[in-house]
């Protein structure tokens, strides 16, 4: 397995694109015994997302929002450590019911047990990579957690650097105060503690918000936040 993990994390290196990033993420989940692969970049109640998961899981998982009951997110995001879930686990059917609904859509798609690493990555944020698979039950694999946390490192800084060249974002730039105002805006710091954070005025942090808000087109500031995680800008 540690070959394995090694493989990835050099293949990932070399990739030029996000076509040569899946398909190395795509052969090392295969190698690994699991069906299905999905990378996550989780902003607050939001998630910027990597996979092969069926499009049409994707689409019911954005239009939902699940990323804030995912109870795989939940717990990469309290445990910060690698772990193996199903949706076969007692505790799943003792949940509410909005997380049994949540279980029931994606084992219908053949999501049904996985293995999860999470990283912690920039204001508190959490990136994470999930091996799913169909089988009721999975083994947590004999990967070193190290070199586990390592390789979602590599996938997570090249996918950024891919993600920005093909969205092109030279199209609409924010300024570094706006992008570090907005970043804690996404994480619901009202201006007055940005301002602390910051070392400036209230009234200076809206200037900042304002400016970003009209350089994005949105309407409003969660607005904005959701397009500028779009475009990789914070």
């Amino acid at each position: 397995m540690g070959g394995q993990l090694q493989g990835l994390i050099d293949a990932v290196d070399v990739a030029q694109d996000e076509r040569s990033i899946h398909n190395a993420i795509k052969n090392f989940t295969v190698a690994s015994g699991f069906d299905r692969y999905a990378y996550i970049h989780v902003h607050a109640g939001d998630g910027v997302g990597f996979t092969d998961y069926p499009v049409e899981w994707q689409n019911i998982y954005l239009e939902k929002r699940y990323t804030v009951i995912d109870p795989v997110v939940t717990t990469a995001k309290r445990t910060m450590k690698m772990f193996a879930w199903s949706a076969e686990d007692p505790t799943v059917w003792r949940g509410s019911r909005e997380i049994k609904q949540f279980y029931s859509e994606a084992t219908d798609f053949g999501i049904r047990s996985g293995v999860s690493v999470p990283i912690r990555t920039s204001y508190g944020r959490t990136a994470m990579i999930t091996l799913a698979s169909d089988r009721r039950q999975v083994e947590l694999p004999p990967w070193d957690p190290m070199q586990a946390a390592l390789a979602l490192a590599y996938i997570h800084i090249h996918l950024s650097l891919a993600s920005a060249s093909s969205l092109k974002v030279g199209e609409v730039s924010l300024s570094a105060q706006e992008a570090t105002s907005l970043s804690w805006s996404s994480h619901g710091k009202s201006m007055n503690v940005i301002a602390d954070l910051l070392g400036i005025k209230p009234r200076t942090v809206q200037f900042y918000l304002d400016n970003a808000r009209d350089k994005l087109g949105a309407s409003n500031l969660q607005q904005a936040v959701r397009i500028a995680m779009e475009k990789k800008l914070i």
